[in-house]
């Protein structure tokens, strides 16, 4: 993945100084092209006229060539960087320690704020505690002794169907918040990942994880989005940015597993939908 953003940095820095310089020459051109006219001979004015036309389309070649290559990429690279940038884990600052308890803290904010809560919900034969919705924002929660990869997977593949078929929703943040005893390693390697829909990713889904044995809240919490804000104020009941004394310290093994498995990243892969970071 690091050489493939060397590559797209100085193809993007060839494109940024190539199109600048196109630019100020076609400005250049138009103003004087009148005088060129008048002081010099017709063939002269002929080079000037293809070098302008040679540096339109060399510009539109390499635009071209960057994001037909690049931009359908960028995204998801992005997202994949702020993973192994950020922490492993956060603190949360609730007190309860047992899994009524804090569902029950978390229940009480939601309502506090205006969020709609339907409580013990089926979707898919899956069982949520709660869903909580409040125009373009939706909370689920599903409580857990113990959770794993296919949980958080199973549980995921419901709330994007209850968001997009059940409530024809087209854009908006969500958050499947996991209140458990016990987070599986597995389960841990997939909270900090956000699922995308539509073209223009409309709707974003966020994983959060609280493991109440650690006092620990897993998701991501380096990019400020309303998902961000959401698990800050409602799983863990604080407020953004978070503060230092709620920040773990450690960089948890599954993100130097992250990074290792990115350096097989090519975008011919990634093109053919064959490439998965997760």
């Amino acid at each position: 993945m690091r050489e493939f953003r060397k590559k797209q940095a100085r193809l993007k820095k060839i494109m940024n100084v190539l199109v600048i310089v196109t630019a100020v020459y076609l400005f250049a051109y138009i103003g004087v092209e009148p005088m060129l006219a008048k002081a010099l001979p017709d063939w002269a004015v002929l080079i000037f006229g293809y070098l302008c036309d040679a540096l339109v389309i060399g510009s539109l070649v390499v635009l071209f060539v960057y994001y037909s290559k690049y931009s359908k990429s960028d995204k998801y690279l992005k997202s994949i960087e702020d993973e192994l940038s950020d922490i492993g884990y956060y603190y949360t600052a609730r007190e309860e320690r047992v899994i009524p308890a804090y569902y029950t803290a978390v229940k009480e904010d939601l309502l506090n704020n205006s969020f709609a809560i339907n409580e013990d919900v089926v979707i898919n034969e899956l069982e949520f505690d709660c869903v909580a919705m409040k125009r373009n924002e939706f909370f689920y929660t599903v409580t857990l002794e113990e959770t794993d990869k296919n949980d958080v997977l199973a549980y995921l593949d419901s709330v994007i169907y209850d968001i997009t078929v059940n409530n024809l929703k087209r854009r908006g943040s969500g958050v499947l918040l996991f209140i458990t005893d016990s987070a599986k390693d597995d389960a841990v390697a997939l909270s900090k990942m956000i699922t995308a829909m539509g073209k223009k990713e409309q709707i974003k889904v966020a994983l959060a994880i609280v493991e109440l044995s650690t006092g620990r809240c897993y998701f991501l919490g380096n990019t400020p989005t309303k998902c961000q804000q959401m698990i800050a104020n409602f799983a863990m009941n604080c407020d953004t940015p978070i503060k230092d004394k709620f920040k773990g310290e450690e960089r948890l093994p599954f993100q130097d597993d992250l990074e290792e498995h990115m350096k097989e990243f090519n975008i011919k892969d990634f093109r053919n939908g064959t490439f998965y970071a997760h």
